[in-house]
C-alpha cells in the first residue's frame, strides 16, 4: 500500500510486522520517490522505540525529479506484546508520518452480526440456521455465545476453540411453537476482540386457512342455502385461501353435535309441536348428514398463497316423522358446521371432541356454518286425484276442469304432465306461484272402443344436482299420480247393401264384410272392377312345388287403388290358386339395388348404435352394483366349495337384522367427526398391536404400504401427541415417552420416523407397519449430556408421504431435591415421652426423573446442636417424595435453634433451619428453707427438698450455685420436670470449719 504526500510517493505508507517472535530480527524497506517537477530535500527522523531501527542517514537528502531513495527498517521484539512507533520525514517545514507496527501472533475471530429466519410457520417445528465463526489469525482462538432470553432458541455449540485459518459451524435452532416476532440478542465474546451481539430475527406466523366469498373480497362465515323442495339441490361456491408461506394439505370435516346444530327441526312450529316430535328429533340426530350435504372438492393441497374454488351442494331429503300425510309441519330446518382443517400431527378424535382447540391450532382450521330448509311439495287437486270422465264415442270428447292449488307460502311449483293415449291436457306444462291456483283442462279423446283406466303421472320439476355435484339441471324430482277412468262407446248403424254390378265398395275389410258406406263424403276415388270368379276358369291351377313357411296370402283388395310395387323380398300368392302374384315394378319409383343396400346399411348402423348404448348402460349398472357389494364381508367366494355356513341362533339372527348395513365410504363423501370418532373407538377397542413388524412382510401389506394416500386418508391416521414434553429431567439419564399411532384405515400403513438428533438416538426401530383398524404405541427415548433447554422436532412419513412433525421439549437439569419447608418449627406432641415429645417432619421432593442420593450435614455452632434428622442419608426415587423426621433433645442447656445442609450427590445443596417452641413453665419448691443442725466438721450431711411442676408444660431447670458455699452441693444440678411431676433435690453439706453459715441457691 502506498500513498502520495507533497509530491512524494511513499511505499509502503505503513510498516507492519505481523506474527513476530521474540528475539527474531525482521526488516523491510521504505521507498520515497519524487514525482514532482522540482527537486525535493528530505530528512529522516528515526523511531523512539529501541526495538525499531532505521538504517538511513539522518542528514538532509536531495532527491531529483523522478528519482527515489530507500531506507531500511529493522524490528527485533524483546517481549511478548505489540509495539507501535513511527518514522518522521521532514520536507521543509512540513512533516510526513509513517507508522511502525509490530504484532505478536494472535487470533482474529469474526462472526456474522445477524441471522434472519424470514417468515416461518408456527407448526411446532424446530428450524435450524447455520453461521460460522472464522479465525483469520495465526493462533487458535476461543469464543463464547450467551443467550439469556426466554424464547425457545437453542444455540449449539455455545463455546469452543477455532483453529487458525479455519472456521467453526454454529447451529441456531428456533422452535415455532406459536406466532411471534422474534428480535433477540445473544452476547458473543471473541478472544482478542471486543464483545459483540448476535441478532436473531424471525417472523413466526400462523398456518392460516381462510374462506372467502366467490369474489374473493370478504371472509365467509356462513352460507345460507335458503328454502328448497325435498329432492332438489342448490349449489353455492366459495374460495379456500392458503394465507401462509408454506404449502398445506387440507381436508373438510363435518362436525357432529356442535353447539347450535339443528338437524331436521321445524323451527317455525311451537313448543307443543316440538314436544310431540321429540322421538323424531332424537331419531334425526343419528342420521348421516353427509348424505344431503356435499363439498367438492373435500380434500387437497394448497401451495403458498394459493386459492381454490369449493362447491357446496345442499340436497335435503324427506325423513318420515310418523305422520300419514305431508303438510307444512314437515318443514325441516338444518344448521350444520363444516370445518376445513390442515393435516398435521394431532391427538385422538375422541379427545378433540372433549377439549377445546389450543390457540396455536386455531388458525390452521376454519369453520363454516351451513343453513338451509327443506319443504315438501304441497299440491291440492280439486275435485281430486281420481277423475271419472263421462263416456263418449269415437270422434267425441269428454272434459273435466281441475284446479291445482299450491299451498306453499315460499316456493312456486313447476309441473309437467306425461303424455297418455286418448287423453289430452291443457296446459301440459306450467308454473304455479306461491299460494296460487292453476286450472288445468283434462280431455278424454278416445281413438278406439273400450274401458280406459289410466295412471296419469305429473312431474314436479326443479334443479337437481348432476352426478359430479358441481352443477344443477332442471329435472323431475317428484311425481304425483292421477287416476283417469272413462268408457268409449261404439255407434250402431244399419247397413244396406248397394252393389253396382262390376264394382265393389270403396272400402272392405279382410273378412269380406261391409262397413258403413261413407263414400259420398269423398269426391276423388278410383273404383275397382269386381269379376265373378265362379264363372271363370282362372282358378283351375295345380301347384308344382310346395309352399314355403314365409309365403303370404294376398287378399283381393290389399292393394286397392295403388300402383306401388310390392317388396321383392316378400313372396305373396293368391288366395285360392296359390300362384305367385304378379308384382309390377315401376322403374321411376322403385329403389335401385345400390339404394336398397344403402338403406339396409343405415338400418344396421342404427341397430348397432342402440345395442351399443344398451350394452354400455348395462355395464354401468353392473359397475354400480359391484361397488355397493365390494366390501370386506363379501370376498367373492364361490358357493359349493365345500364350506358350510354356520347355523345362527334366533338371537343372533335378530342381532344381525338390527345392525345397519355399513356401505363403503365414497371418495366424494365428506368426513364427519361422528364417523371418525366411531372408527377410532373401534380401532382402540379392537386390535392393540404389541409386536409390530418393521417392514412389510406379507403380500397384502406390501401392496397396501405402496399406496399413495390422499389427504382424506392421511387425516384418518392419528399420530400424536403433537408435543412430547419430557419436563424437567436429569442430565445423562434416559427418559421414555409413548407416541400413539391409530390406524383407522382399512389397509396397512408404513410409518417411518425421521430422527437425526443425537439426543434421540436411543429410539429404535424407526419404521412400523400398522395393520388395518388397529393401534400401537411407539417409545421415544431421550437422553442429553449437557444442561439447558431442548427444543427440537422430528418428522414422520406415512407410506413415504411427509405427514407431520413431533416437537420434543425438555429442560435438562442437574439432580436436585426440594424441601417442603425451609424453616421447621417443632412443638410438643402430646402422648410421647418427655425426651421424645418434640418432633416434626420435613418432606424431600424429587421432581426429576432420576433417583437422587442425599445426606444431611448438621451445622454445629458454638453452643452445639440438639437437633437430629433420620434418615441421615438415603435415596429419593424419581418423581417421588421422602419424609424425614426431625427431633429435638430437650434439656435446659439445649439450643433452641439449629441448621442442616441437605447435600445431593452431583446436585444442589439446600439449607434447613430448625427451631423449637417451648411453652411457659411454673415450678414451685415444696421446702424453701433447709436447716443443717449440728453438722459435724469433715463429714457429709444430707438433706432433701422437692421441686413440683404445677404448669401446663414440661419444665427444664438448672441450679445456679454462684452464691452457694463451696462445701454445699445440690444434685441433680439440672433436669426435666414433667407436667404435674415431682423431682427431689439432694443437698450435701461437708463443712471444713466450725462456725455458723447461711447460704442460698437459685433454681432457674
Amino acid at each position: 500500500m502506498e500513498k502520495t504526500v507533497l509530491w512524494l510517493r511513499l511505499c509502503p505508507a505503513e510498516v507492519r510486522f505481523a506474527d513476530v517472535q521474540v528475539g527474531t530480527i525482521y526488516s523491510t524497506e521504505i521507498k520515497v520517490q519524487n514525482i514532482g517537477r522540482s527537486n525535493k530535500k528530505i530528512r529522516f527522523l528515526g523511531p523512539e522505540d529501541p526495538q525499531f531501527k532505521l538504517d538511513m542517514n539522518t542528514k538532509e537528502i536531495a532527491i531529483a525529479t523522478g528519482l527515489h531513495v530507500t531506507a531500511t527498517v529493522t524490528y527485533q521484539p524483546v517481549k511478548e506484546e505489540n509495539s507501535f512507533d513511527k518514522i518522521n520525514i521532514l520536507v521543509g517545514k512540513r512533516k510526513i508520518v509513517i507508522p511502525l507496527i509490530g504484532l505478536i501472533p494472535s487470533c482474529h475471530l469474526e462472526i456474522e452480526s445477524s441471522v434472519n429466519f424470514g417468515t416461518i410457520i408456527a407448526n411446532s417445528k424446530a428450524i435450524c440456521k447455520s453461521i460460522s465463526v472464522i479465525n483469520c489469525g495465526t493462533i487458535p482462538g476461543s469464543f463464547d455465545i450467551d443467550y439469556k432470553g426466554n424464547l425457545p432458541i437453542t444455540i449449539n455449540p455455545t463455546s469452543g476453540i477455532v483453529d487458525p485459518k479455519s472456521s467453526k459451524n454454529i447451529k441456531i435452532f428456533i422452535c415455532t411453537d406459536k406466532p411471534r416476532i422474534v428480535n433477540e440478542l445473544a452476547k458473543v465474546s471473541l478472544q482478542g476482540g471486543e464483545d459483540t451481539f448476535l441478532k436473531i430475527e424471525a417472523c413466526v406466523v400462523q398456518q392460516i386457512i381462510e374462506l372467502l366469498d366467490i369474489c374473493g373480497e370478504r371472509s365467509l362465515k356462513c352460507i345460507r342455502f335458503g328454502t328448497i323442495f325435498f329432492g332438489t339441490s342448490k349449489i353455492e361456491q366459495a374460495i379456500l385461501y392458503n394465507n401462509s408461506p408454506e404449502h398445506t394439505s387440507w381436508v373438510a370435516v363435518m362436525e357432529h353435535e356442535a353447539v347450535g346444530e339443528e338437524l331436521g327441526t321445524n323451527l317455525q312450529q311451537g313448543i307443543d309441536g316440538t314436544l310431540r316430535d321429540l322421538s323424531y328429533i332424537n331419531k334425526m340426530r343419528n342420521i348421516d348428514v353427509t348424505t344431503f350435504i356435499a363439498c367438492i372438492p373435500n380434500e387437497g393441497t394448497l401451495l403458498p398463497y394459493q386459492k381454490t374454488v369449493i362447491t357446496f351442494c345442499f340436497s335435503p331429503k324427506l325423513y318420515d316423522n310418523g305422520k300419514k300425510h305431508a303438510d307444512l309441519s314437515h318443514r325441516q330446518d338444518y344448521a350444520l358446521f363444516l370445518r376445513f382443517e390442515a393435516i398435521e400431527s394431532k391427538d385422538t378424535f375422541l379427545k378433540a371432541e372433549e377439549e377445546k382447540a389450543t390457540e396455536s391450532h386455531h388458525f390452521s382450521k376454519v369453520e363454516l356454518a351451513l343453513t338451509g330448509s327443506g319443504l315438501p311439495v304441497l299440491l291440492n287437486f280439486v275435485p281430486g286425484k281420481v277423475l271419472n270422465f263421462t263416456p263418449c264415442c269415437m270422434g267425441e270428447r269428454s272434459e273435466i276442469v281441475c284446479s291445482i292449488q299450491n299451498h306453499s307460502k315460499i316456493l312456486p311449483v313447476a309441473f309437467s304432465f306425461h303424455k297418455v293415449a286418448h287423453f289430452k291436457i291443457i296446459p301440459e306444462k306450467g308454473k304455479i306461484d306461491e299460494e296460487s291456483t292453476q286450472n288445468v283442462l283434462f280431455s278424454f279423446v278416445p281413438h278406439q272402443l273400450g274401458i280406459f283406466k289410466v295412471k296419469q303421472l305429473m312431474d314436479i320439476l326443479g334443479f337437481v344436482a348432476e352426478d359430479d355435484l358441481q352443477s344443477v339441471k332442471v329435472k323431475p324430482f317428484h311425481q304425483i299420480q292421477l287416476s283417469f277412468t272413462s268408457i268409449c262407446k261404439p255407434t250402431t248403424k244399419r247397413i244396406e247393401m248397394k252393389i253396382i254390378p262390376g264394382l265393389t265398395p270403396l272400402i272392405t275389410n279382410s273378412t269380406g264384410q261391409y262397413v258403413v258406406d261413407e263414400a259420398g263424403e269423398y269426391k276423388n276415388f278410383a273404383p275397382v272392377a269386381m269379376l265373378k270368379s265362379n264363372l271363370t276358369s282362372i282358378h283351375n291351377h295345380h301347384l308344382s312345388e310346395p309352399l314355403g313357411d314365409d309365403v303370404l296370402v294376398a287378399f283381393p283388395n290389399d292393394r286397392c287403388a295403388s300402383l306401388r310395387s310390392g317388396d321383392p323380398r316378400v313372396e305373396i300368392r293368391t288366395i285360392f290358386t296359390k300362384v305367385p302374384r304378379y308384382n309390377y315394378v315401376d322403374p321411376e319409383f322403385a329403389y335401385t339395388k345400390e339404394e336398397e343396400i344403402q338403406i339396409q346399411e343405415n338400418k344396421d348402423h342404427y341397430n348397432n348404435f342402440t345395442l351399443k348404448l344398451a350394452k354400455r348402460r348395462m355395464q354401468r349398472k353392473s359397475a354400480r352394483a359391484f361397488k355397493l357389494s365390494d366390501n370386506e364381508i363379501d370376498i367373492g367366494m364361490k358357493r359349493g366349495g365345500g364350506l358350510k355356513s354356520p347355523r345362527l341362533s334366533v338371537t343372533q339372527i335378530f342381532k344381525e337384522m338390527a345392525e345397519p348395513i355399513k356401505l363403503p365410504l365414497k371418495e366424494s363423501s365428506l368426513l364427519s367427526t361422528q364417523n371418525l370418532a366411531a372408527k377410532e373407538a373401534e380401532s382402540l377397542q379392537g386390535n392393540v398391536i404389541n409386536v409390530v413388524n418393521h417392514i412389510p412382510s406379507i403380500p397384502q401389506a406390501k401392496e397396501d404400504c405402496s399406496v399413495i394416500l390422499t389427504p382424506k386418508q392421511l387425516y384418518q391416521v392419528v399420530i400424536g401427541p403433537s408435543v412430547l414434553d419430557f419436563g424437567d429431567i436429569c442430565v445423562n439419564y434416559i427418559c421414555t415417552k409413548q407416541m400413539h399411532v391409530i390406524n383407522n384405515l382399512p389397509l396397512h400403513i408404513l410409518v417411518r420416523l425421521e430422527i437425526d438428533h443425537e439426543e434421540l438416538k436411543n429410539t429404535n426401530p424407526l419404521s412400523y407397519v400398522i395393520p388395518p383398524a388397529s393401534n400401537t404405541c411407539i417409545p421415544i427415548a431421550f437422553e442429553k449430556t449437557t444442561l439447558g433447554p431442548f427444543w427440537k422436532s422430528f418428522s414422520f412419513t406415512i407410506n413415504n408421504i411427509p405427514s407431520g412433525n413431533i416437537l420434543v421439549k425438555a429442560v435438562v437439569m442437574p439432580m436436585a431435591l426440594e424441601l417442603s419447608t425451609n424453616e421447621l418449627v417443632l412443638r410438643l406432641t402430646r402422648g410421647f415421652l418427655v425426651k421424645t415429645g418434640y418432633r416434626g417432619t420435613v418432606r424431600l421432593y424429587n421432581r426429576r426423573n432420576c433417583a437422587a442420593r442425599f445426606k444431611w450435614q448438621p451445622l454445629i455452632l458454638d453452643n452445639g446442636i440438639a437437633f437430629s434428622i433420620r434418615p441421615a442419608e438415603g435415596t429419593v426415587e424419581g418423581y417421588s417424595a421422602l419424609d424425614c423426621e426431625v427431633s429435638w433433645q430437650p434439656s435446659y442447656s439445649s439450643p433452641e435453634r439449629g441448621q442442616f445442609n441437605l447435600q445431593v450427590y452431583d446436585g444442589n445443596t439446600v439449607r434447613l433451619d430448625c427451631a423449637v417452641k417451648i411453652g411457659p413453665a411454673k415450678v414451685v419448691l415444696l421446702t424453701h428453707h433447709v436447716l443443717f443442725e449440728n453438722c459435724p466438721q469433715g463429714l457429709t450431711t444430707w438433706k432433701k427438698t422437692v421441686l413440683q411442676n404445677v404448669g401446663l408444660h414440661h419444665a427444664y431447670f438448672k441450679i445456679c450455685d454462684k452464691e452457694l458455699l463451696p462445701f454445699v452441693k445440690i444434685t441433680p444440678s439440672h433436669g426435666i420436670i414433667p407436667v404435674g411431676g415431682l423431682t427431689p433435690l439432694d443437698i450435701a453439706c461437708t463443712p471444713y470449719f466450725s462456725e455458723r453459715f447461711d447460704t442460698r441457691a437459685k433454681e432457674l
